[in-house]
């Protein structure tokens, strides 16, 4: 499943807002068990040149994530993006408009609190002298340790801090750190979260004006979609080409001549990468007997996941099938061998039927949230006939969609959880085999006690088509 989230494992808010006699500033507040967050700029309120600010930390068990990397749970660095989620929150109070956000990496380490009172500012966090508090504020980042800067320190340089725009300021964050999540996993620098706050002029008053006031869902909020979030998103697309291999055609670019072929390497059931790590080569035949090697304009043979190799090839022949041999290039011994047929570009209607008849065949009526199920996927092109002579057969071939991808929703309001993802990180898209389309999906994205449907579409000139049905189940 090439997506997993990764909930915050404690956030509060801070400010240097004044109190409601707008004479004492609430420096010493602590909102750490608040299940909301909230960035602010208030102009003028006191008086007419005061300021009034309000700003976020957010810190993720990045442990976790490194564990999940070391059990190949995730890709390694190069080969995953991590984005920072954090979901807007409705409330009566105005919003501001048209302004940018900045987060950055902090770069002190800081206590969450147990305060709630985010309107009267009324419950204590650490302080100088303070002895009822807990958790930090906007002087203290814990008990006895002053920020550098108040209001919180950060790395600088533009490689931790990152901005972010709001048009509407209803929008929720999205934003790509990978390159901070990387340094916290390379130990380059420590994990101490995010700080999240209006930028330059948004936050310094020099527009004359207030910003206030725009609200994130906390850690504690009821809502199980709405938490901060660190997702780890990559393509893990498996798109082999075995049983819709087309011959090279001069009709068609050159990344489309190329195909995809898969060896599994499986140790009694369980894929393992090939012993020593080696990675094996390929070699393409005219003949069973593995006598007339046929080349290939262009190989590239990987490894993209643990016991799975890839070779992608570009094959100019005539032969209507190849047999494929993997082997290991010092003792040429023998890993893998099969057959792949032949389909001819400019003779085959590769186009087919825009409309299919599609089925999820293994589908169950309810998962529980520990597990990832891995979805089978029968498809034919709806108005397929097949001519029958003297025989005919009860199984009928599945057809390959090279570009289907899938949609998870929550039945009762319609809520998307996973989106269809065409862009450049293709988490949505469903993998194929000679077997057919499929795709994994990790049952602890989703809340339980609910139930989901899926919905498929292919991406067809520049378009979804989203497919007619809806493929239901519970997660409990």
């Amino acid at each position: 499943m090439p997506i997993k989230k990764y909930i915050a494992e404690k956030d509060t808010t801070i400010t240097d807002a004044y109190k409601e006699n707008l004479i004492t500033r609430a420096t010493n507040a602590n909102m750490g068990a608040a299940d909301s967050l909230e960035v602010f700029a208030i102009y003028a309120q006191a008086n007419s040149s005061s300021l009034e600010r309000s700003r976020i930390l957010v810190q993720f068990p990045i442990s976790d994530i490194s564990t999940d990397r070391g059990n190949s749970k995730i890709p390694s660095s190069g080969s995953v993006n991590f984005y920072l989620r954090l979901f807007n929150v409705e409330h009566p109070f105005s919003v501001p408009r048209d302004f940018t956000a900045n987060i950055s990496a902090i770069s002190k380490s800081w206590d969450e609190g147990y305060g709630l009172d985010m309107e009267n500012y009324s419950d204590l966090g650490w302080a100088s002298g303070s002895v009822n508090g807990s958790g930090c504020t906007w002087l203290y980042a814990a008990s006895g340790s002053q920020w550098v800067n108040e209001g919180g320190d950060s790395f600088t340089g533009s490689r931790y801090n990152l901005p972010y725009a709001f048009e509407t300021g209803l929008e929720d964050i999205e934003l790509d750190v990978t390159t901070i999540v990387e340094d916290w996993i390379a130990g380059a620098i420590p994990n101490y979260g995010f700080l999240v706050k209006l930028s330059g002029s948004f936050e310094d008053a020099s527009q004359s004006r207030s910003f206030y006031t725009k609200k994130f869902s906390a850690r504690g909020s009821e809502y199980f979609y709405r938490k901060p979030a660190i997702e780890a998103r990559w393509a893990s697309v498996i798109d082999d080409d075995r049983n819709n291999f087309f011959a090279s055609s001069s009709a068609v670019s050159d990344s489309d001549n190329k195909m995809n072929i898969y060896f599994y390497n499986r140790v009694r059931g369980n894929l393992k990468n090939i012993v020593n790590n080696i990675l094996p080569n390929v070699k393409f035949y005219a003949d069973s007997a593995y006598t007339q090697e046929v080349t290939s304009s262009f190989k590239v043979v990987t490894n993209p996941s643990v016991g799975v190799y890839k070779a992608q090839v570009a094959i100019d022949t005539t032969a209507s099938i190849l047999y494929d041999r993997w082997y290991n290039t010092s003792s040429l011994s023998n890993y893998f061998s099969s057959s792949i047929t032949v389909e001819n570009e400019s003779g085959y209607d590769y186009a087919g039927s825009d409309e299919y008849v599609i089925n999820i065949t293994n589908l169950k009526p309810k998962y529980l949230t520990n597990e990832t199920a891995r979805f089978k996927i029968y498809s034919r092109a709806k108005d397929w006939s097949p001519t029958v002579y003297t025989v005919a057969y009860n199984v009928v071939e599945n057809t390959v969609l090279n570009n289907l991808y899938f949609k998870t929703f929550r039945l009762n309001d319609n809520y998307t959880i996973i989106d269809y993802s065409t862009g450049s990180i293709a988490y949505s898209k469903t993998s194929y085999d000679k077997d057919g389309n499929y795709f994994d999906l990790d049952m602890s994205l989703l809340e339980k006690d609910y139930g989901y449907g899926i919905k498929l579409a292919l991406y067809q000139d520049g378009e979804l088509k989203e497919l007619a049905p809806v493929f239901k189940f519970r997660v409990e």
